[in-house]
């Protein structure tokens, strides 16, 4: 690989960090509207699960976006 294509798949792999936050995100969105619809018959450990997956998919998305953005600035 030459070094002008490293950058490129840097960003690439960081890119993907992004979308698999939000993907994390999203599925622990999914997790919480389930507990919450199921009424008194969903446990904590789904509301739990569903908050740590929301906050690992925006810790994830946010530090992978601003590596992105430190790359091009500088």
């Amino acid at each position: 690989m030459t070094n002008r294509q490293r950058p490129r798949e840097h960003i690439a792999a960081l890119a993907l960090g992004v979308v698999l936050g939000l993907v994390a995100v999203a599925a622990g969105a999914g997790l919480w509207l389930h507990s919450v619809q199921s009424g008194p018959q969903a446990n904590a450990g789904d509301q739990s699960a569903s908050v740590a997956a929301i906050l690992f998919g925006v810790f994830l998305a946010i530090c992978a976006g601003h590596e992105i953005w430190r790359r091009k600035t500088h």
